[in-house]
């Protein structure tokens, strides 16, 4: 009978100082117990929807594109390489072949977005206009951006439209569509 005791009491003891019962789970002092696993998935795996706009095929709107990506994934740096691939693949492409993006920089609500020497070689103020709309676009469906400064390998672009300004959300170029 000494050995029942001597091997149900440690059992009983750990038992009730770990809280067993309901659905606490057992905790040693110093360990870090990980939550239970459930059917949602790790928030960096999780699904998001990320914007950008793309032209018409008539080149005289912008119509929005939405792509799921990795929760961690929607950033403006993201958006906009989503937007140049899609540009790359359409029927007639409107960014000159080899424009890349370097970087993108947010501060106090703008957003400086740089890109290849290849950007100076879009010609015509409506392409321009075109480009310079579906960036901004883009760019501002993120919440935190409301501006948007341009830049080719960090210097001012070269286009007809005077690149100097920063750019505001205009939807005007966005081609609505009937419901």
């Amino acid at each position: 009978m000494n050995t029942y005791y001597a091997l149900i009491v440690p059992i009983i003891l750990t038992a009730l100082l770990s809280g067993c019962g309901g659905n606490s789970k057992p905790q040693s002092a110093g360990q870090v117990v990980p939550p239970a696993a459930s059917s949602s998935q790790i928030p960096a795996e999780k699904e998001a929807s990320l914007t950008y706009y793309l032209p018409t095929e008539d080149g005289l709107h912008i119509l929005p594109a939405t792509v799921k990506v990795k929760a961690a994934d929607r950033t403006a740096k993201t958006a906009i390489e989503e937007m140049l691939r899609a540009d790359r693949k359409s029927k007639y492409p409107l960014v000159p072949a080899g424009t890349r993006l370097k970087s993108v920089h947010v501060e106090d609500g703008t957003c400086t977005v740089n890109f290849t020497k290849e950007l100076n070689q879009l010609q015509g103020e409506t392409g321009q206009s075109l480009f310079i709309a579906m960036t901004v676009d883009t760019l501002t469906e993120f919440p935190n951006i409301k501006r948007v400064e341009f830049r080719v390998e960090g210097q001012l672009v070269k286009f007809q439209i005077d690149m100097r300004e920063q750019f505001l959300r205009d939807e005007a170029f966005i081609k609505q569509t009937k419901k």
